[in-house]
């Protein structure tokens, strides 16, 4: 899409953006008088296939289909956006570089990485850093602001379904106010359980890893895997029954 935007020279004539299809304005008093009768702002633009906003944030970004990109762009006025994402996890594809995700219609962008890590503690950290160095090498790994003096711990049982009910108890009394997932696959339903793909975006005191060998089977595990150990804003458990991964092996 072009970033320019044509005006008509006629008034009554709409407005057209760069590849020539019709821009809405915004009219103030109209979103005035939608929202006073409980219509909301989104269920407006909704209403209107030509509708486009002046400025798009999109999180989460490294997870989006081209399809999905184009939808953005084409309902961006001028480009202007703000995108957000980690490629190191990108889950449904090789993290790559930025430029090999955007549409070749983003012509202009202004790049800004962030180097430090204010949700896992440098304890966790590193054990994030070793699984990008193997995942994406290509990319930096960011630095965590602060330590907590308690390194992640893996504890090899015999039978998943008996040892990790425990652990959990025992890691819910130790919290108290603080809050628990138990992310991997397989699991047991119960409102602390995640996979990884739930648990992107959110974060919690403690994390249960469960069978990160299991999670490396799924397509771009490794990507599921570095999702599921950047959970945790404290501390960091495994608990698992078959070896463990060469790339937690190596650490812990």
């Amino acid at each position: 899409m072009s970033d320019r935007i044509i005006r008509a020279v006629d008034n009554n004539e709409p407005l057209l953006d760069g590849e020539g299809q019709p821009i809405s304005e915004l009219e103030l008093d109209r979103v005035d008088s939608a929202v006073d009768q409980g219509t909301t702002v989104a269920e407006l633009a909704a209403d209107q296939r030509a509708w486009r906003f002046g400025h798009v944030i999109v999180d989460e970004a490294q997870d989006l289909t081209p399809m999905q990109w184009r939808m953005v762009a084409r309902r961006t006025r001028g480009q202007s956006m703000t995108v957000v994402g980690d490629l190191a996890q990108r889950s449904i594809g090789k993290p790559g570089h930025w430029r090999d995700h955007l549409p070749p219609s983003i012509t202009r962008v202004s790049y800004q990485e962030l180097t430090i890590n204010y949700r896992a503690p440098a304890e966790v950290n590193e054990l994030a850093r070793a699984i990008l160095s193997e995942l994406a090498p290509q990319l930096q790994a960011p630095r965590s602001i602060r330590s907590v003096g308690k390194l992640p711990t893996a504890l090899r049982v015999e039978d998943l379904s008996c040892a990790l009910p425990n652990l959990v108890t025992e890691t819910n009394s130790r919290l108290a106010e603080g809050t628990l997932a138990v992310i991997g696959f397989d699991l047991e339903p119960a409102p602390q359980h995640f996979s990884p793909w739930q648990a992107k975006g959110l974060e919690f005191d403690s994390v249960i890893i469960v069978e990160p060998a299991r999670i490396l089977e799924e397509e771009f595990g490794l990507s599921l895997l570095y999702v599921a150990v950047t959970r945790s804003t404290r501390e960091l458990q495994i608990i698992h029954s078959r070896p463990l991964p060469p790339v937690l092996a190596r650490v812990l």
